[in-house]
């Protein structure tokens, strides 16, 4: 019991929030949701006001809700019953008196704490200790959560104001929650409390693409509403990251297997159910449930092949069912099980069906169109199956490329030197060589203002195979700021030989070699060095 005789202060006064003037994330989210956009945020929006400007670190970055999403996929982290009790005291405190200094003391602690971490452990103690005063508690968590400047404090809160009963905070879980970093702990405040229904939760879900979608739509897997289970299979296993974390889960949710034993299912729903096995093939042996871990599987390839021997037009359709032939086939030969419905009898009358359908003529001339006009998706689907049907890529690649793409990668495969050095043309026109030669760094060369130092990646890491060919593609990774083109550009350097260097190369190393900040890069120069004068 609280002793309320003594004076103490509440509520907490809020004209000096513990973030000082700093900007609500809160607001910032709301201030970026585009009414005429069913999903995410504007652009500016997915930037939160907790963020570094730019150029200010060198680290690591990750797409909103990544790190929360990865930890809670593939091991969560341990916490420490040290940093729980001391968070519990000082929530203990701050409610027992709101004085500026004990509300400041537990958003500081929330703040630089790892919600995704600890939030667990501290709702279990807060449940069963039950000595705070939930008024109050509710009351400070509500204003974090609404007007906090720093995420993890935002998350702390909102995972605290989803075990209180009674409350409508919808608005507040679905407003943050649009945002990746945040539908995690809206998913589960929504989804664990009575107080808001699962088309709550729905709403979540169809209001996010990445992370998000993934944590909400877990979350739906015991729906038994018929039009949220139609979603599902239609559109809710499609995410930004990887369909796969999602196809399993939303076929077996929203019964995937009975939708297809209709006599006709409409277009929608057959592209649907050919993403989702599609997805089961490439996600088995991780990160998520497989075509193998699915008990229904067989029943929907058969009748996904049955609705589609006159529904198969597009090249991704044609992609689809080259990837199935090969995995039946893996079954076929032993190479991989097929678990819970399959059959070699079924295997095999699907087997022939797969070939009669792969094997029609109009498949080349619709692979030849979606490699000269097709979007880019539809080029790649073409590209990755061209060789079926005998017809060279390269070109094709060559076209896009000069045209404004990016498939540096695809074109350096080759092994003909007359088209490596067509390659090699056009990346001294495309590639801003001066522009990425400005000194050595520690720089790791992800994001968007990396892009060409990534396609300087792809030039460097075959250039080895060509010796003499291309040094002032090496020379500007030795100039690079990003460690990865400096490394390629030595290894480049090294798998030529040196009597197959230019003049110049000596000098460019030796000057590289007193520049270089990292030790292992100077060491494999120091090594090129030491070959050449041996």
């Amino acid at each position: 019991m609280f002793d309320f005789f003594r004076r103490k202060s509440w509520p907490p006064k809020k004209q000096n929030p513990p973030w000082g003037s700093a900007a609500s994330i809160y607001g910032h989210i709301a201030a970026h949701i585009d009414p005429a956009k069913p999903t995410g945020l504007s652009e500016a929006g997915y930037r939160l006001p907790d963020e570094p400007a730019c150029g200010e670190t060198n680290g690591i970055s990750f797409a909103p809700g990544a790190m929360d999403g990865v930890m809670s996929h593939h091991g969560g982290s341990k916490t420490e019953d040290q940093l729980v009790s001391e968070l519990y005291g000082a929530l203990k405190r701050a409610t027992e008196n709101a004085s500026e200094r004990n509300i400041g003391a537990f958003y500081s602690l929330i703040k630089d704490s790892s919600a995704i971490g600890v939030i667990d452990a501290f709702i279990e103690r807060m449940l069963s200790e039950g000595d705070v005063d939930v008024c109050r508690l509710y009351e400070i968590v509500h204003w974090f959560a609404t007007g906090a400047a720093h995420r993890e404090a935002v998350k702390f809160s909102m995972a605290l104001l989803g075990v209180i009963r009674g409350t409508d905070d919808s608005l507040i879980f679905l407003t943050l929650g649009r945002h990746d970093e945040f539908t995690l702990y809206a998913a589960v405040a929504i989804s664990g409390n009575d107080s808001y229904g699962e088309s709550v939760l729905w709403e979540l879900a169809k209001s996010v693409e990445g992370w998000g979608r993934i944590h909400a739509v877990e979350r739906l897997a015991g729906t038994t509403d018929p039009e949220i289970k139609n979603w599902l299979i239609r559109k809710g296993y499609k995410n930004s990251v990887m369909n796969e974390y999602l196809a399993c889960i939303c076929a077996r949710a929203g019964d995937l297997h009975i939708a297809l034993q209709a006599d006709r299912i409409d277009g929608e729903l057959f592209n649907s159910a050919c993403e989702i096995v599609d997805s089961l093939i490439s996600g088995e042996g991780g990160p998520a449930e497989g075509l193998s871990d699915y008990e229904h599987g067989c029943v929907v390839v058969g009748a996904l092949l049955d609705h589609g021997r006159d529904g198969f037009r597009s090249v991704g359709h044609y992609s689809f069912l080259c990837r199935l032939r090969d995995r039946l086939g893996e079954y076929k030969s032993g190479k991989r099980e097929l678990q819970h419905d399959w059959s070699a009898e079924a295997v095999d009358r699907m087997s022939a069906t797969l070939a009669d359908l792969i094997a029609e003529d109009r498949w080349k001339q619709e692979i030849v169109h979606a490699l000269e006009f097709g979007d880019r998706h539809q080029f790649w689907d073409a590209s990755r199956t061209c060789g079926n049907v005998g017809i060279d890529p390269w070109p094709y690649f060559y076209a896009r490329t000069e045209a404004g793409e990016d498939y540096w990668w695809d074109l350096m495969r080759s092994a003909d030197a007359e088209r490596i050095d067509k390659v090699l043309e056009l990346g001294l026109e495309r590639i801003p060589l001066d522009e990425i030669a400005t000194g050595p760094g520690t720089a790791l060369g992800l994001g968007p203002e990396y892009v060409a130092h990534s396609a300087l990646d792809f030039i460097l890491q075959d250039l080895g195979r060509f010796p003499g060919k291309g040094w002032g593609f090496i020379s500007a990774g030795l100039q690079s700021p990003v460690v990865r083109n400096r490394n390629m550009a030595v290894r480049a350097l090294s798998s030529w030989g040196p009597t197959n260097w230019p003049q110049e190369a000596s000098a460019a190393l030796l000057r590289a070699r007193e520049l270089e900040p990292n030790d292992d890069v100077r060491g494999r120069i120091e090594g090129l060095l030491t070959a050449r004068s041996g």
